[in-house]
């Protein structure tokens, strides 16, 4: 759900222009926002995880204020080891951890290299609270691949990988979904999306299975809705927090809604076509654009932009000469700007900023 400006990547490889929606088990960028950095020196942040940095002070007052901030020292396998202090300086939690997260929930996570794993993605994840408290032991060992899975909590809960195998524990480091599942979402909506076999469907807390695993994929609800396709097609709609199909599956690319309204692309992936619709799956803007997001690539399976903002998306058409424009469209479709990028790195520049 990464719909928030993004600053700083901690890893960044390849540009591309996407339409897709973002990896249903990539970390609710959205939500981790609260770090706070008492050094000049910047955090390790998790791949595909982002942070945001003030020019002047390294310095950013979140909403609900943490009771702890961020500090480094060098060292460690990524040259530097973070840890919390609290606001009058004094060290809460030892620097000792190769990555750590942005307080969500009241809740932040720490990872340490697994040195005993055979794979660089094998690390161990724990959680504290933000009175320094280490209420998850950093000792669950994981093997993220080749890429880092660290999740923030959601609803109360957290998705966590254990032995190659996805689960949900509460703030006191409960387990109270057993780790069963292939792939397993943030909740968002009351539901999280899991799959076992390769077949989607959703879970509430308690781990009651309230969609059927039957899909071929299921995203994450989003405003109620969520895509979907069937396990023989790749055409995708989308269903409500009761699986009743609200929009059936005629698009080739879905991404979630946003304030009502979602883009949907007719088309193969090379010369799809974008437009969005609405809730009662009626065209409200014509198929016409080339993309509605950026794909950072590298590190990050998260797309930058796809959804409506105070009324507002960019949208981008690829021209002849090979330049990007960007343009800037409301919920009617109607053209409020438009701007000439040289390069694609150069609109995804300008969404950092």
């Amino acid at each position: 759900m990464l719909r928030k400006q993004l600053i700083v990547l901690s890893v960044m490889t390849s540009l591309t222009l996407s339409g897709c929606s973002k990896n249903e088990s990539v970390s609710d960028i959205e939500k981790t926002n609260n770090d706070i950095s008492v050094e000049t020196t910047e955090a390790p942040i998790a791949p595909g995880q982002e942070t945001i940095i003030s020019e002047e002070e390294n310095l950013i007052t979140p909403e609900d204020k943490p009771d702890l901030v961020h500090y480094t020292v060098p060292g460690g396998e990524y040259s530097e080891q973070c840890g919390f202090k609290n606001e009058a300086g004094d060290v809460i939690v030892k620097a000792e951890y190769d990555f750590c997260g942005g307080f969500n929930e009241g809740m932040a996570y720490l990872l340490k290299k697994n040195m005993k794993s055979d794979s660089d993605g094998g690390y161990y994840i724990g959680y504290v609270n933000s009175s320094g408290e280490i209420v998850i032991p950093v000792d669950i060992a994981a093997d993220y691949g080749w890429m880092l899975d660290a999740r923030d909590f959601s609803e109360g809960l957290v998705a966590v990988l254990k032995k190659d195998k996805w689960g949900y524990m509460d703030k006191k480091g409960n387990t109270v979904i057993s780790f069963e599942y292939e792939t397993a979402s943030d909740f968002s909506n009351g539901l999280a999306t899991v799959s076992k076999d390769y077949k989607y469907g959703a879970i509430n807390h308690n781990g009651k299975e309230i969609i059927t695993l039957k899909y071929g994929h299921l995203g994450e609800f989003e405003e109620g809705l969520a895509a979907f396709n069937a396990v023989d097609s790749d055409k995708q709609g989308f269903i409500n927090t009761k699986g009743k199909v609200i929009v059936d599956p005629v698009w080739n690319q879905a991404m979630p809604f946003s304030e009502g309204l979602a883009a949907v692309a007719k088309g193969d992936y090379e010369n799809a076509k974008w437009g969005f619709i609405d809730t009662t799956a009626k065209v409200v803007i014509e198929p016409k654009y080339d993309y509605v997001s950026i794909d950072p690539g590298g590190d990050s399976p998260d797309v930058i932009g796809g959804y409506f903002k105070n009324g507002t998306i960019e949208v981008y058409q690829e021209n002849e000469n090979g330049q990007v424009t960007a343009i800037t469209i409301d919920k009617n479709g109607k053209e409020l700007k438009r701007k000439n990028y040289d390069y694609l790195s150069d609109v995804l520049e300008q969404s950092y900023n």
